[in-house]
């Protein structure tokens, strides 16, 4: 898993670290690297799990993931509509005036794009195996605090690090990056 900025970092890490996952990744990165994961580890399950205004910010991803179709590769979207992360969530995000960001990854061409508003089909969709899928979760506004009063996160170099050996151990598809030569 890789997570954008935000609150479901936080918990994640809180709740279930785990060297596979990288937190609080810069926006609009999330998804986009869950893509190359998950065409580079086709036996691993990838999922991004993005806030709203990350996802906006990354609204091409979907047409490659729809391109190539990773079988392996799910995006969970948590929509407030609002910029809580990055503010006091005063300033609110295009999806709190219409904009639909299943309908959008829909009509990229990924088939399995919903919106759901309620923890049982929430549960139901992400139950899904088969990729790619988009989850659109709506979810309430409100502020929940001050993140850095939930504790630290590990830096994100270190997560990465710690990631890419996890996955080579998991995978032995992983690929290595190619050797620099000085000179």
């Amino acid at each position: 898993m890789i997570v954008s900025p935000g609150l479901a970092g936080y918990e994640l890490f809180r709740a279930s670290p785990d060297e596979a996952t990288i937190c609080n990744m810069d926006m609009p990165y999330t998804s986009p690297m869950c893509l190359g994961l998950a065409l580079a580890c086709p036996d691993q399950r990838v999922v991004a799990i993005e806030g709203d205004g990350s996802m906006l910010m990354a609204l091409g991803v979907f047409t490659t993931v729809a391109r190539y179709q990773p079988a392996n590769l799910g995006i969970i979207v948590f929509d407030n509509g609002r910029y809580v992360t990055t503010g006091d969530g005063q300033v609110r995000t295009a999806t709190s005036s219409g904009t639909d960001l299943a309908a959008i990854a829909r009509a990229a061409g990924i088939a399995r794009a919903t919106t759901v508003d309620d923890l049982g089909a929430f549960e139901a969709a992400v139950a899904d195996e088969v990729g790619p899928w988009v989850i659109v979760a709506k979810v309430d506004a409100s502020d929940r605090g001050a993140f850095a009063a939930r504790g630290g996160l590990p830096d994100i170099v270190e997560q990465s690090v710690l990631c890419q050996r996890e996955l080579r151990r998991r995978s032995a598809g992983f690929p290595l990056p190619p050797r620099r030569e000085r000179g």
